[in-house]
């Protein structure tokens, strides 16, 4: 006598429930880290020709249901019997080989399409969704302002007294020696007016580059600023390390093809660049970050995601040391291309160069300016042009 169960179906056997028990949850696991891979990954192939979110996005949705639809139907069975769980089991094979394959090679071959999909999750405020793509880049660190960013940073830390931010590194405020910049007025601030972001982004606005790079890993972006009368610009390091051409756009939409990098310094993510234009902007005037307190106003501008001149504005979070250097945390809001732009305090004195955005809202860290000045220097004899930039 045969076991048929209600409907001419044989009764699962206790194994095959047992397995039953065993397999689903991992079924069902596959299928949540599958779609949420998957959707990314092709959101971002999607954003090679649109940048569109809802449409990448929906493109995503099409391909994710349709495909697996249509390749469950044609592997069901000729004599039309049903083979239970078979959409399941090609939705979690195909979507969580989908994910496999974007993380096998998004260090790789993916990278800059990952790093620019995350820059729209973020333009969206969808911060999680930009932490996987980043992650699936390999930058396992914070958000990054910039595809090559990995600039380390911790939320979590307590706040540094006075005595650990002064032993956490050298006092490297003083100029080299020759070194020529506008230095901060030397009344306090309570003797000095301070300026509506109106009238801060009028004065300096202009001070502020935009500068675009090809890499092996293709194009990038990131931001800077005019520091003397010679032409003479700081930013991150990471904007320019991997460059294999370089253009410095100022914002009456001229642009300097001519460039020179004069000095790097990898470990403080900081870098000296020197352009070659007819007319020069205003240098910026350096304040002193050692006097930065925690509360005061900062204003931000920069090339968020390519929007060029933008300007946020926030206040100073944090006085941040962490491995032994200090940061400055702030909430003005910035987003990749706001590497290497200058942080206003309210008197138009730059105290800061912004280099990375942290897992959250509106945490962000600059590095404080005392620690650009040491590489700002009257001459500069290792200085290298590069590719169509050589002088």
């Amino acid at each position: 006598m045969d076991s048929k169960g209600v409907g001419g179906r044989e009764a699962a056997s206790p194994k095959r429930r047992a397995l039953g028990w065993l397999t689903g949850p991992v079924k069902l696991l596959a299928v949540i880290i599958g779609a949420v891979g998957s959707s990314i990954a092709l959101s971002c192939a999607v954003g090679l020709l649109t940048e569109n979110i809802w449409v990448q996005l929906g493109v995503a949705a099409v391909v994710m249901v349709g495909v697996p639809m249509l390749l469950a139907d044609r592997l069901l069975p000729d004599d039309g019997t049903a083979r239970p769980g078979l959409v399941t089991d090609v939705l979690a094979l195909l979507w969580m080989g989908g994910t496999t394959a974007t993380f096998a090679l998004g260090p790789s071959l993916l990278a800059a399409p990952l790093e620019a999909q995350a820059a729209r999750f973020d333009d969206h405020g969808w911060a999680r969704a930009a932490w996987v793509a980043r992650w699936a880049a390999g930058a396992t660190g914070p958000a990054a302002e910039d595809p090559a960013e990995t600039a380390p940073a911790d939320e979590t830390e307590p706040t540094p007294t006075e005595a650990q931010l002064a032993a956490a590194e050298p006092d490297h405020s003083a100029p080299a020696a020759g070194a020529e910049y506008t230095p901060a007025p030397a009344e306090s601030k309570k003797e000095r007016a301070a300026l509506d972001p109106a009238e801060l982004f009028q004065t300096w606005a202009p001070s502020v580059v935009t500068i675009n790079v090809e890499t092996p890993r293709g194009a990038g972006m990131g931001t800077g600023f005019v520091i003397d009368d010679r032409g003479t610009i700081a930013t991150n390091n990471h904007v320019v390390a991997d460059a294999t051409k370089l253009e410095i756009k100022l914002f009456d939409g001229t642009k300097a093809d001519e460039v020179e990098i004069l000095e790097t310094n990898p470990d403080r993510d900081l870098a000296v660049l020197r352009m070659k234009v007819d007319a020069l902007p205003e240098p910026v005037v350096l304040g002193e970050s050692e006097e930065v307190a925690v509360g005061e106003s900062v204003i931000v501008i920069g090339n968020p995601i390519g929007l060029e001149h933008t300007m946020t504005d926030g206040m100073v979070s944090s006085r941040r040391v962490y491995e032994g250097k200090k940061y400055i945390q702030m909430s003005a809001p910035v987003s990749p291309g706001n590497s290497g732009g200058p942080v206003f305090n309210e008197y138009g004195d730059v105290i800061g160069v912004t280099v990375a955005k942290l897992w959250g809202e509106n945490l962000n860290l600059a590095i404080p300016i005392d620690m650009l000045k040491p590489m700002i220097k009257s001459e500069y004899p290792d200085a290298r042009g590069f590719g169509n930039s050589r002088w």
